[in-house]
């Protein structure tokens, strides 16, 4: 039974289906933020408030849309949520927007990265993340520092969700700022089970580079089965790069291949609001996540952005909720929360690009790491 001044949370999940796991870290990083502050003294909404205790509501979204819908519904007019935080995934958060919406609820959007969703006209959406269609924003430039003479891209990409076409609309544009000529683009079925009729396109276009996206198990096979080819290429992005699955799946193979990282433990993120990067890893593997991927932070952060909201706000009235998330410019240990205030749409922070090297994650750029190109040697 929760108490009257109980802070009531709210978030669909995937915990079966495709995005089960990913879902789960998402909820576990939302839960890791919740008893953390809970353990702090709870939420103030206004400064002067003593604090509400956080307890976090939660349903299967079972990684289909119209559940996903279903459980956003049911979580407004039934729990009545005071905050309601979007799925993973970038259809499943346009799904829980459209409802949103329809009821005039705040959505704060931590999982869902694809444009889309900030392209829809939505009023009552606050987005947490770097869109999608500036994931590889990083890349094309640090060829081109690396290596004057590259000049052309093919890219492989799903048929199938708004994400894929939004990261490569970014990459697409950029190639064409930066001339780099697309000798082959096409499209796969998500349920693709083998890549070598795309990868011998690709061999007979013979481009310099090559970007891969798609779904996680997408991206797992066209980095496997391209790490056992030689195709002559000079560096190969895959959007599931970064995570830990990536290496685990691919062992020594994975080293090479480059990714967009909406953070990074190892990345550089003055901050000036709630804890260090440092103190929420040390939260989260406290609480048994020893392997800590993208989800769980990135949910942590949106919460920690929401409470900042409510602090100033002085109100869980979602109307004020998103006058002041348009107007707030501040940083966490997640990077800086700024939107565009008419979209919602995350303008203040940047993705990082990492490369797997002799088997650890490196970070490029930002002082840190260069990039090692050609990703291998030639075969």
């Amino acid at each position: 039974m929760l108490g009257s001044n109980t802070l009531k949370v709210g978030i669909p999940v995937s915990l079966s289906g495709q995005f089960q796991v990913q879902g789960g870290q998402a909820l576990a990083g939302l839960q890791a933020w919740a008893e953390d502050v809970n353990r702090s003294g709870g939420v103030k909404v206004g400064h002067s408030d003593a604090g509400r205790p956080v307890s976090v509501i939660y349903y299967d979204d079972a990684s289909k849309t119209a559940q996903a819908g279903h459980t956003t519904e049911r979580l407004i007019t039934s729990d009545r949520v005071d905050l309601l935080f979007g799925p993973y995934s970038g259809v499943l958060a346009l799904a829980a927007a459209q409802v949103a919406e329809a009821h005039g609820r705040l959505l704060w959007n931590q999982g869902g990265a694809a444009d889309m969703i900030y392209e829809k006209g939505f009023n009552w959406v606050v987005g947490i993340l770097t869109p999608a269609s500036r994931y590889l924003e990083e890349w094309l430039p640090s060829v081109r520092d690396a290596d004057s003479n590259a000049g052309s891209l093919a890219i492989l990409r799903a048929s199938t969700g708004t994400f894929p076409k939004s990261v490569t609309s970014g990459v697409e544009s950029q190639a064409a700022q930066l001339g780099f000529k697309i000798k082959l683009l096409r499209e796969f079925d998500a349920a693709i089970d083998d890549f070598s009729d795309l990868l011998d396109e690709v061999e007979q276009a013979r481009p310099d580079l090559l970007l891969g996206v798609g779904r996680i198990q997408n991206d797992l096979l066209l980095a496997s089965q391209l790490s056992r080819r030689g195709l002559g290429l000079k560096s190969v992005a895959v959007v599931a790069t970064p995570i830990q699955q990536f290496r685990d799946q691919l062992g020594d193979a994975a080293d090479g291949f480059v990714g967009p990282s909406q953070w990074e433990e190892t990345g550089s993120y003055p901050t000036d609001y709630g804890p260090t990067g440092a103190a929420v890893m040390a939260s989260l593997q406290s609480k048994g996540h020893q392997a800590v991927d993208y989800p769980m932070v990135q949910a942590y952060a949106a919460g920690l952005v929401a409470q900042r909201c409510a602090e100033d706000a002085g109100t869980l009235e979602d109307a004020v909720l998103r006058e002041v998330a348009g107007r707030l410019d501040f940083s966490t240990f997640y990077g800086r929360f700024k939107i565009d205030p008419d979209t919602g749409c995350q303008i203040g922070r940047s993705t990082v690009l990492v490369q797997w090297q002799q088997g650890r994650k490196v970070v490029i750029g930002q002082g840190q790491s260069p990039m090692v190109y050609p990703w291998r040697n030639p075969q």
